[in-house]
């Protein structure tokens, strides 16, 4: 996505990356380098326009109902390339609420419950953002059949996860195996 927009992005979150990027000026003054925030990513998304937000608010409902257990919103946006479906964003602050959550529900009843209790924060949630270019998301936005939206929303959300190359969580492999299983199951039922 930040190619299509001639755009180059590194990870910085191993331990010396970041520091070592932010001195690139020093050896090639050209190159202009900055951090890149979630919200700044998001806000320079193009959106939909109303008509098509409100003829695919059923969907998204339905999307955000889904992936509610993940913490995660779901928006509709247009991007490049148009091949990309979705787009999971995430920030260091959300990653850590959510941590610190399951921690505290592991825990609770306990002094150390009752310690990161106190500790909780109104992080940003999570984002999958649903490309409007992408041909499969403007006929997954139609869906008017529950359970399939639901499923489709879960593999989509499965698939931007394995492609922002983190570490899935035990609960995202879950859904990701389970969603293909129930897209399968849809499609072989149809064909019968």
């Amino acid at each position: 996505i930040a190619s299509a927009a001639g755009l180059g992005v590194v990870n910085g979150g191993y331990t010396y990356d970041r520091a070592l990027v932010h001195r690139l000026p020093e050896v090639r003054p050209e190159v202009t380098v900055a951090d890149l925030d979630p919200a700044t990513l998001t806000a320079h998304l193009d959106p939909v326009d109303r008509e098509t937000e409100l003829a695919a608010a059923a969907y998204l409902a339905q999307a955000r109902d889904a992936l509610a257990v993940f913490d995660c919103d779901v928006a509709l946006r247009t991007f490049h390339p148009a091949s990309a479906p979705a787009l999971l964003v995430d920030s260091r602050e959300a990653r850590h609420e959510r941590t610190r959550s399951q921690l505290a529900r592991e825990q609770q009843g306990g002094v150390w419950g009752d310690i990161l209790g106190a500790l909780r924060q109104e992080a940003p949630r999570a984002q999958l953002i649903l490309n409007q270019l992408n041909p499969l998301v403007r006929t997954a936005v139609t869906i008017d059949e529950p359970e399939l939206a639901r499923t489709s929303a879960e593999a989509l959300y499965g698939q931007a996860a394995m492609l922002s190359r983190r570490p899935l969580r035990p609960a995202e492999s879950s859904l990701i195996n389970r969603s293909f299983l129930d897209l399968l199951a849809h499609a072989l039922r149809k064909d019968s």
